[in-house]
């Protein structure tokens, strides 16, 4: 029987958020970060539940038996995600209690047993905190179970009075704090569920409190929006946010003491099977832990100071740098902070006529857009094409749309039916008589949070073909104008994939005339079918594919006669590998790109992307250098063996590519890459 080349998608996933949660196993990160690669883990693992189980249970309600490329039902999906996550479940607990163990150790106390010597503020703390804002219900006739919103912890309770026992429930209010932090002999960091607990029998005085059991239930959280049948989408997305919390049930989190009874009880009422069912020993909701994972700078990881590229003269204005030389950055080792100043330069500048910008998703207190609302107080023509639909930020960019629009800018929300993902920032100057288009196009988001935490390419050009390009495009995005001829941009759903299709072929045919032919590819994903296919055909003509993927990818690398030219790699590490870098050896043209968008079909198909070829030398070179860093990396790199990965670490020679960068001023640019 051949081996199948395809990987579940949804399993490829689970391996990847293994590969965060070992992290946290990893001697060599700083001990709170490895308790902070526990709660992203577990920030992952829940939204996978909300979005991709509840995924495939709206494919089973709605009758959809169609086998993913790996060939399986959906039905066969959710049985396999069952036993792996349940699988990494148990192993996260494992992992928590010996950090907890090594964590006590540095007199950070977790989740402590409260003990005597904690009582007057633990009762202080119940008293004023929590009693006043819990409302247990007693369960009977009239009282039936009360609607448990997604992902809200609640404490089940058995109380007995006049022989008779009788089942409670408290709901913990979304706004009650999770952690209180004491600092006595020892940092104490203690949970409200805990002091709830122990207090029981002041919230029920008239009965006998025989045992309690937490609990807390993930929903369905999957956006669903026809937005032909939406004639507000803004309205239809507000609606939307109001509903997201009462999807159906996708998992159940508790302790083993849960008595069967009441656990069979429950599932008759919330409609939940037993393999939705989580046993969790510990504390549940282990995001939880980010509040804590801050508290010792010496067990952090060392700070470090963004820079600004060496070419850069802050002595002048920024346009005219720009016209001198394209910028090109790798955030956060640079520092993003350069594009918040130029768009706070621009709204100041009165050769400055117009901003536009599409925004994805941006901070909250952005300067970026508080500079935008002060461009139209000073008379700028500014525009923002928003996405409405970007998960899990609906609700901070429909406040943002608001805003802007209350302040006089033009905001629009994109095409029907296509999410907005390429991020564009044009700024129009004019100088000495003629119109000057400033282009900054990027992988990333417009957000000065995460531009310090998620690695990324920042480009900024005065190319007056790119201007064009980006004039076009905004035409094209808000007054759906279809443009025929692109310059430099290759625009998805229509664009991109052909014009990468035609880029393997070239190295297919390469291949075929026994040159040299090489392709790397470095995105968040992989798991376009046709892209998948393609690969393999190339692989099979003899190219050589290096393929570094962050996340799913569901080619299985190394099936001889089929996949044996293609290698994958994961680089897991203090940053989130963000960027997505493509680079074919055209027959020693070196061709690199960057791109917004995953090698996914939604990516490809269903959103406006943006794929970009640096054409100019110093900005070819920082990509092939990042590249062959990348390849280098024998610290925080994992490669597939079959459908799982090994951590490869190397003895000499170590290379963590990200501190390397970090330690080295990002030396891109003069360095000559081994590609």
């Amino acid at each position: 029987m051949s081996i199948s080349p395809y990987i579940n998608r949804e399993l490829s996933w689970l391996e990847f958020n293994r590969r965060v949660m070992m992290e946290a196993v990893d001697s060599s990160v700083p001990l709170l970060e490895r308790l902070k690669f526990l709660a992203i883990f577990s920030s992952n693992l829940d939204e996978f539940f909300m979005i991709r189980v509840g995924g495939l249970r709206d494919q089973i309600e709605a009758g959809y038996t169609k086998l993913d490329a790996s060939g399986s039902t959906p039905e066969e999906q959710l049985e396999h995600i069952s036993a792996k996550a349940h699988e990494l479940t148990n192993l996260r607990q494992e992992i928590f209690a010996g950090l907890k163990k090594d964590l006590e150790k540095e007199s950070i106390m977790i989740a402590p047993t409260l003990t005597a010597n904690l009582d007057d503020i633990t009762e202080a703390i119940f008293n004023e905190e929590i009693y006043p804002v819990i409302s247990p219900v007693t369960l009977s006739s009239n009282n039936p179970m009360p609607f448990i919103h997604n992902l809200r912890l609640c404490l089940y309770v058995l109380i007995k009075k006049d022989g008779v026992v009788h089942h409670s429930i408290i709901i913990l209010p979304e706004n009650l704090r999770r952690i209180f932090r004491v600092k006595l002999d020892k940092i104490y960091f203690l949970f409200t569920e805990d002091i709830l607990t122990k207090y029981l029998n002041i919230v029920y005085p008239d009965y006998e409190v025989l045992d309690s059991y937490l609990l807390r239930v993930t929903r369905n959280a999957d956006l669903t929006l026809d937005e032909e049948e939406s004639d507000d989408l803004l309205l239809s997305i507000q609606n939307f946010l109001k509903s997201r919390k009462k999807g159906g049930i996708c998992r159940v989190e508790t302790d083993s003491r849960l008595p069967q009874e009441i656990l069979d009880h429950m599932e008759s009422h919330l409609h939940f099977s037993k393999n939705d069912v989580y046993i969790i020993d510990d504390i549940i909701d282990m995001t939880s832990l980010f509040s804590v994972a801050g508290e010792r700078p010496d067990l952090c990881y060392p700070p470090f100071k963004p820079i600004l590229p060496d070419y850069i003269d802050g002595s002048i204005n920024i346009f005219e740098q720009i016209k001198k030389q394209d910028i090109i950055m790798y955030r956060p080792f640079h520092d993003f902070g350069l594009v918040s100043r130029m768009v706070a330069t621009a709204a100041a500048d009165p050769d400055v006529m117009a901003i536009k910008m599409t925004l994805y998703r941006a901070n909250k207190n952005s300067t970026i857009l508080e500079s935008l609302i002060r461009a139209v107080q000073n008379g700028k023509h500014v525009s923002v094409v928003i996405e409405l639909k970007a998960r899990f930020d609906e609700e901070r960019n429909v406040d943002w749309a608001n805003m802007l629009e209350e302040a006089g800018c033009i905001v629009t929300y994109g095409i029907a039916g296509l999410k907005i993902h390429a991020k564009n920032l044009m700024i129009v100057r004019r100088e000495s008589g003629r119109v000057v288009r400033y282009s900054h196009m990027s992988t990333g988001n417009f957000n000065e949070f995460t531009a310090g935490i998620y690695t990324d390419i920042d480009y900024i050009t005065a190319d007056d073909e790119v201007g064009k390009d980006s004039a076009a495009m905004f035409n094209f995005l808000m007054g759906y104008t279809d443009i025929g001829t692109w310059n430099r941009f290759y625009l998805a759903p229509k664009y991109i994939k052909p014009k990468v299709l035609e880029l393997i072929d070239e190295e297919i045919a390469f291949a075929k005339e026994g040159k040299e032919a090489k392709m790397i590819v470095k995105v968040n994903a992989v798991i376009d079918k046709k892209l998948i296919d393609k690969l393999i055909e190339a692989s099979c003509a003899g190219v050589k594919i290096e393929l570094i993927v962050r996340g799913i990818c569901g080619i299985k690398a190394g099936i001889k006669g089929v996949t044996e030219n293609i290698r994958v790699r994961s680089i897991v590490g203090r940053f989130l590998e963000h960027p997505r870098i493509i680079y074919f050896h055209a027959g020693g043209k070196k061709r690199v790109f960057f791109s917004t968008a995953d090698w996914m079909e939604r990516n490809m198909d269903r959103r406006v992307e943006l794929f970009f070829e640096v054409t100019k030398k110093e900005g070819r070179n920082f990509l092939l250098n990042i590249l062959d860093l990348n390849l280098r990396d024998n610290q925080k790199v994992w490669m597939q063996k079959g459908s799982e990965y090994v951590k490869v670490k190397g003895t000499k020679d170590k290379l963590n590519y990200q501190d390397y960068l970090i330690e080295n001023n990002l030396k891109l640019y003069t360095q000559k890459a081994k590609l």
